[in-house]
């Protein structure tokens, strides 16, 4: 059996052989499933998705119907096949209803969330253990899509030549990734028909190391007659060439973890190679050079821009958000650690257990082991990974010397594509994703078909329930699938048609309830209570439904209910600013203040969605600005600069600068704060209150301002602040360069530094502060010194009143040259009823031809002091 083609005994092939038209169809219509969900965008959207469950059902039902039992593969290993049972058949029991007191025995948390359905509605004897069960039945028959792939797959690939079953894997990859670097031809990233980049990259890094074990097995190929033919080598060149397309596709993706798994993949699949192949402490001496030779072409192949995003992502302590939802995931773990939430409602129960980025909704953990788990429990859990271990193990066995070349060639490409998602697993959802899933399913698949060590003669009893129980869900899948093809998005229009449907487990809550509140003007407090408490029932732990049902009640005078629904509401989505909002909302209508400032400020501290809508309310109910500080505002910056910010908009002077006094109390202020609200005090020509707010803020820093001298960072130690009373300091291109020098200066450490280019006769004013002053005489003071200030035009002060009006306007003399420190001292004195003074920076441009100029000046040890 050395050939690319496995040799079999004549009775056994024509036994087992699927003949060629059948093998082709039977792949071809399944690859189109696969196919169809990949370049649909992941089959993320209904529609798409059940399509490919429709296409999955007709194939399955047409080989169960055409395929006789004496002609069917051999029977699948029996845990093996009680395993694949056991996954949908635990699903089954989620859905199961269940007396009332045995699911809280099971499930406490949900038996929680029961008991407070009880305060709004009469509950049943019995309940499913899945929090929502519409969306577990919906999960239900995807896990049936993936176990009718599965087994499709195992079927044809253990009755079929060795190699045929990946090629529609290699072909559906290889267009992905062709497509994917086209896009990043045009600049943009790599990320094929996908909504995202990173289950773009998980399905190539699935594909990628079966592609390369086939093209290695097809280049090692020697037919009987002799040597490596040409059909062989184009082969295997052609799928290497598909294989390094996608690995290319993979790397400009820029998908971090999609490369990590690309190389791990690539290296599980040479790891067990070498195991396999080599004797003794050979196996593993090489297993640590492909781990040293892989983790140097980790560090040294990817891109500049891959590059960067992995020290982004080690430089992020939350590594990129994933950090909190994974340890707000572990708490919702605790909450339903044995039966589970249901499969496929994580989003629903994670609400209330999310502490972080409140602001987004989590349909997903970024880990599947810990959703599933979250979703399973750990019954279900375990009954999964037994399957996943026992096929891995399988794989493991065919890749060892007992079995053909082939066999063990095709196993270490398995073994690679599991291991490479399995990574991947570790930080995204793309076992969420069908199309994705659907791949991993017909990888399993091959993986099943994988000959044991022990054969079976003869129909044996559990294959034929095990081909019964396919017929059976492959019906299912042909009523469930075309009732949501035809049905999906007519229930909006419908709401009596979704009821019906509903009660066969085709529900959309969604749509039902959008088409009320669309026949009742937009407001969902107005839909009949009715079909409010439908939705309620149907997803309980939602904490939105119970808001809509507490408006609902509260509208229609039935306070008591209401508030026990905003209760509930606020267990279950605690920190959730839509759900708080309502509360606040409802605790506003019922005059609870207490309680509305409680929720608002909870709000307030962890989004900035709602900023605007909760100050306008609490300006529409009049409530005191000391109430909304000590009740309606957290203790935190951002909170109290946008409440700042928002009373400056409404150019409420008097209650911004209660706001004022008390965000420096808090120390909640920052230089871009400072200036912000300074500009709006004089743009309201509150000029002392403005400089006496920026004394505040300098606090320890003010270094006399205001007491001793009227200018601010006169030794220029500090950097300037761009605030109106602090220097502002600007270049004129090359002309005039303006810096901080720490290398000159009159007093303390720096001092300014005015370059002249020499190129130009500049008429240079860009350098000033403006100074708040009271009615008196000022003694203004500064040192200049020069090197080679050319012209006859040099560095002089401009002291004036910026305000209009005004006829205050003082030049002091000027300086050219080459001096030391020399002392400028001028007399101000500032009228009644003028409040500003400006200190200018100037070299007036000369009236003489080409009189350009050059060299430089410094200026330190500024002041303006009043005269007694």
């Amino acid at each position: 059996m050395t050939g690319f083609e496995t040799e079999r005994q004549p009775v056994q092939e024509q036994r087992n052989a699927l003949g060629p038209f059948l093998q082709s169809l039977y792949l071809s219509v399944l690859a189109g499933a696969v196919g169809y969900a990949v370049f649909e965008h992941g089959a993320r959207g209904l529609f798409d998705w059940n399509i490919s469950l429709l296409i999955i059902g007709v194939v399955a039902l047409g080989y169960w119907g055409f395929t006789s039992f004496s002609d069917a593969a051999p029977p699948m290993e029996r845990p093996l096949r009680l395993l694949t049972l056991l996954v949908p058949a635990y699903i089954v029991f989620q859905l199961f209803p269940l007396p009332i007191f045995l699911v809280k025995i099971l499930s406490p948390e949900r038996g929680r969330i029961l008991d407070s359905l009880r305060a709004v509605m009469p509950l049943d004897a019995f309940a499913p253990l899945s929090i929502a069960p519409a969306t577990t039945f919906a999960h239900l028959f995807r896990i049936i899509g993936y176990l009718l792939v599965f087994v499709l797959v195992r079927e044809v690939a253990a009755r079929s030549r060795p190699w045929v079953v990946v090629i529609p894997l290699i072909g559906i990859a290889g267009l992905e990734a062709a497509l994917g670097l086209v896009q990043n031809s045009d600049g943009a990233l790599a990320q094929g028909t996908y909504p995202n980049r990173n289950h773009f990259a998980g399905l190539l890094e699935m594909v990628l190391p079966i592609a390369i074990a086939c093209a290695i097995a097809l280049l090692r190929s020697r037919p009987s007659h002799g040597g490596l033919t040409a059909r062989y080598a184009l082969g295997g060149g052609a799928v290497l060439s598909l294989a390094t397309l996608m690995l290319v596709a993979v790397v400009y993706s820029s998908s971090k973890m999609g490369y990590v798994a690309c190389m791990g993949g690539i290296f599980s699949l040479a790891a067990v190679a070498s195991v396999a192949t080599l004797q003794g402490g050979k196996k593993w001496w090489m297993v640590a050079l492909l781990g040293g030779f892989f983790l140097l072409v980790s560090v040294f192949l990817p891109p500049e821009q891959l590059r960067s995003g992995f020290e982004s992502a080690f430089s992020d302590q939350t590594a990129e958000g994933r950090l909190p939802t994974w340890r707000d995931s572990l708490h919702l773990l605790s909450a339903y650690p044995v039966a589970g939430s249901g499969f496929g409602t994580y989003d629903t129960a994670f609400v209330k257990y999310q502490t972080a980025l409140l602001d987004a909704d989590f349909d997903f953990a970024h880990n599947d082991y810990l959703e599933l788990a979250t979703e399973l429990g750990a019954v279900g859990f375990l009954i999964l990974a037994g399957f996943v271990l026992t096929l891995v193990a399988k794989t493991l066995r065919a890749g060892t010397k007992d079995f053909d070349q082939n066999t063990r060639y095709l196993a270490w490409g398995c073994v690679g594509a599991i291991a490479a998602i399995g990574l991947h697993s570790l930080t995204d959802f793309n076992l969420y994703i069908p199309a994705n899933a659907l791949v991993l399913a017909w990888i399993f698949g091959i993986a099943a078909s994988f000959p044991s060590r022990q054969t079976t003669d003869g129909a044996q009893p559990g294959g034929l329930r095990f081909k019964g129980a396919g017929i059976a869900l492959s019906c299912l899948l042909l009523i469930y699938a075309p009732a949501w093809i035809l049905l999906e998005g007519k229930f909006q229009d419908d709401p009596q048609a979704e009821k019906r449907f509903c009660r066969f487990g085709v529900c959309d809550t969604d749509a039902m309830i959008a088409s009320e509140t669309a026949k009742h003007g937009g407001n969902v407090a107005d839909v009949p209570t009715v079909a409010l408490f439908e939705a309620l029932r149907r997803d309980s732990a939602a904490p939105l439904r119970w808001c809509d049902l507490g408006d609902a009640l509260l509208k229609s005078g039935r306070v008591e209910q209401a508030g026990s629904c905003f209760s509930n509401a606020l267990r279950l989505g605690p920190n959730i600013p839509p759900v708080q909002f309502r509360a606040a909302n409802f605790y506003s209508s019922t005059q609870d203040r207490e309680r509305e400032l409680e929720q608002a400020a909870s709000i307030l501290k962890e989004s900035a969605l709602y900023d605007s809508q909760i100050f306008y309310r609490y300006g529409e109910e009049k409530i005191p600005v000391a109430e909304v500080l000590s009740k309606g505002l957290p203790k935190d910056q951002r909170a109290a600069q946008s409440y700042l910010h928002y009373l400056m908009q409404l150019k409420n002077v008097a209650d911004a600068m209660t706001v004022w006094d008390w965000v420096l109390s808090e120390h909640f202020g920052d230089d871009r704060l400072v200036r912000e609200y300074m500009d709006f005090l004089l743009r309201d020509h509150r000029y002392e209150s403005a400089a006496q707010a920026w004394a505040r803020y300098l606090g320890n820093r003010r270094n006399g301002y205001m007491e001793s001298n009227w200018l601010y960072n006169g030794d220029f130690e500090s950097e300037p602040s761009g605030v109106a009373f602090d220097w502002r300091i600007e270049s004129l291109n090359d002309d005039v360069v303006v810096t901080l020098d720490s290398s000159v200066a009159h007093t303390g450490l720096r001092s300014l530094k005015i370059q002249f280019g020499g190129k130009e006769n500049v008429n240079y004013s860009h350098t000033s502060q403006t100074a708040f002053v009271r009615p008196g005489r000022y003694r203004f003071t500064a040192f200049v010194r020069t090197a080679g200030i050319t012209t006859d035009q040099g560095i002089a002060f401009h002291i004036f009143d910026p305000e209009p009006g005004s006829h205050l306007d003082v030049k002091t003399e000027q300086f050219t040259g080459t001096a030391d420190w020399k002392e400028i001292e001028q007399i101000i004195t500032v009228p009644a009823g003028r409040h500003l003074l400006t200190v200018q920076l100037i070299r007036p441009a000369s009236w003489k031809f080409d009189s350009k100029i050059a060299g430089t000046a410094w200026i330190d040890t500024v002041s303006l002091s009043r005269v007694e």
